[in-house]
């Protein structure tokens, strides 16, 4: 007598958005079923239009805002202190995980100044740091410091040995706009400590500024002090960027792997 053929097991159910039902949480589609908020940034009210998910996971600022208790209604939201193009990168940054600033200079003509280049760049990795800080997205900020001391370490570029900590302004900037302890006043303190000092801290030019500025005088005159008793310092042969990189957690650490 023949034996009757058992039948081939029915594959998972498939649910509208096209998923299997039988597929874990984690497995979650990375667009499907991920609403769009919106973003109205700057004076100008430049509009951004970003996936929930993917903003949200990362900063946990956005998160509260739009996931929280007192969740902004209709899912948008105005950011008119922050810079667009800032911003742009930092959204950028977001889908893509790269920052899209580099300090490698691009080959111009004689009349191209590198130097006013390099301190351009500069200040928007300042700007993107300060927007990653004020968003709480300690991965990003660590990407941005991670290049800094490397291309300030190691780049072979003749016009980054002029470049070795930002400008004045922008010193000025980044304690206008961070606390006090924070990493990024500690790589700039640390930058005019231990590399070749600028021309701005020589003559009354910089005594003045100093002064007028007392915050970062104490900070780097602490550094100072840790030089002269004999510490190698941050830029030292075979240190890394660790000194100057935020703790990031083990569940924000996974999502970005």
């Amino acid at each position: 007598m023949r034996r009757k053929r058992k039948s081939a097991p029915l594959p998972p159910a498939e649910d509208s958005q096209g998923s299997s039902t039988s597929d874990s949480p984690d497995k979650k589609l990375r667009f499907g079923n991920n609403p769009v908020v919106v973003l109205t940034v700057g004076p100008e009210k430049t509009r951004f239009d970003v996936h929930k998910r993917q903003l949200c996971e990362l900063s946990p600022f956005f998160d509260a805002a739009f996931n929280g208790t007192f969740r902004e209604k209709a899912g948008t939201m105005n950011l008119a202190e922050d810079d667009v193009h800032a911003f742009e990168r930092f959204i950028r940054w977001v889908y893509e995980r790269h920052v899209d600033i580099s300090l490698e200079c691009p080959l111009h003509g004689d009349k191209f100044d590198k130097f006013d280049f390099l301190m351009t760049r500069m200040r928007e990795f300042i700007d993107l740091w300060i927007l990653a800080d004020k968003y709480d997205v300690p991965i990003l900020k660590n990407d941005i410091m991670d290049m800094l001391f490397q291309t300030l370490k190691h780049g072979s570029d003749p016009a980054l040995h002029k470049l070795r900590s930002p400008r004045l302004s922008d010193i000025r900037h980044i304690y206008a706009n961070t606390a006090r302890g924070s990493k990024l006043r500690k790589f700039v303190t640390a930058c005019n400590a231990w590399l070749p000092l600028s021309q701005f801290f020589t003559g009354q030019q910089g005594s003045n500024w100093l002064r007028d500025s007392p915050e970062f005088g104490t900070d780097l005159a602490i550094e100072f002090v840790s030089r002269l008793q004999g510490d190698l310092g941050p830029f030292a042969e075979g240190k890394d960027a660790s000194a100057f990189l935020e703790p990031v957690e083990s569940d924000v650490e996974s999502r970005k792997r």
